[in-house]
């Protein structure tokens, strides 16, 4: 029996195509986008839409509006220079390596750990005495690492070169972000957190608010203590 031909260009949509050659470019343009959208580098065939799209990806969404009518091609010709002048220096350079397919680095990074074992015998021998105030609501945090080397350790109860740091990368830097990323990081709810507080001199609480992450020197080091809330079930953070 003759093999009937095989009409190819019905295979690439469920229906008739007037030609292969125009269903092989539909499916090599479907495949184009299809790649644009799952790819991290702005391509230079990227649209002036796409292009809007990809910034939104990238956390650069307030200079959406100034790039408004670049292309991927036009926003790939812009030099080092060129960004930094419209978008300033920190975000310039970002968005500068950011086109040319470099890890941007977060804005701000801390590393933060909870308390030792010996504070945490001191927490227990505060409940046993009936204080349960600073009884600890931390899980088992994933992926520890050592504080790093340039990291500047301070000795309070006891030596925080000797305990386990983890890094939390900031980029909104809102006391928000600090808690779902703090939450996050130790696999309990944001809900369960009220406020954020940094000890201060005579050991007082000072509340974390968006300014003062502002203000923090990136890569600093903070060791986790809790206290229970007096309003809620929640848990006050403190950062020492």
């Amino acid at each position: 029996m003759d093999a009937h031909p095989v009409d190819v260009s019905s295979c690439f949509t469920g229906r008739m195509l007037t030609s292969p050659t125009q269903s092989l470019s539909q499916l090599s343009c479907h495949l184009l986008r299809r790649d644009l959208e799952t790819s991290q580098n702005l391509l230079p065939t990227a649209t002036p839409q796409e292009a809007q799209q990809w910034l939104h990806r990238n956390r650069f969404s307030p200079f959406c509006r100034l790039f408004t009518n670049f292309s991927g091609a036009d926003l790939l010709k812009l030099t080092r220079d060129d960004v930094i002048q419209i978008c300033g220096p920190a975000d310039g350079i970002r968005l500068f390596n950011a086109l040319k397919g470099r890890v941007v680095r977060p804005r701000l990074t801390v590393y933060v750990c909870q308390e030792s074992q010996q504070g945490r015998d001191q927490q227990l021998q505060k409940q046993e005495n009936g204080d349960a105030a600073n009884s600890t609501f931390f899980g088992e945090p994933e992926g520890p690492a050592r504080a790093p080397s340039n990291a500047r350790c301070k000795m309070m109860y006891w030596d925080e070169c000797d305990l386990l740091y983890h890094a939390i990368y900031l980029e909104d830097l809102t006391a928000t972000e600090l808690t779902e990323k703090i939450a996050q990081l130790f696999s309990i709810s944001p809900r369960q957190i009220s406020q954020i507080y940094k000890q201060g001199p005579t050991g007082i609480h000072v509340l974390v608010s968006d300014e003062m992450i502002q203000n923090f020197q990136d890569e600093s080091c903070f060791v986790l203590d809790t206290m229970k809330a007096e309003s809620n079930d929640g848990y006050h953070i403190i950062l020492k």
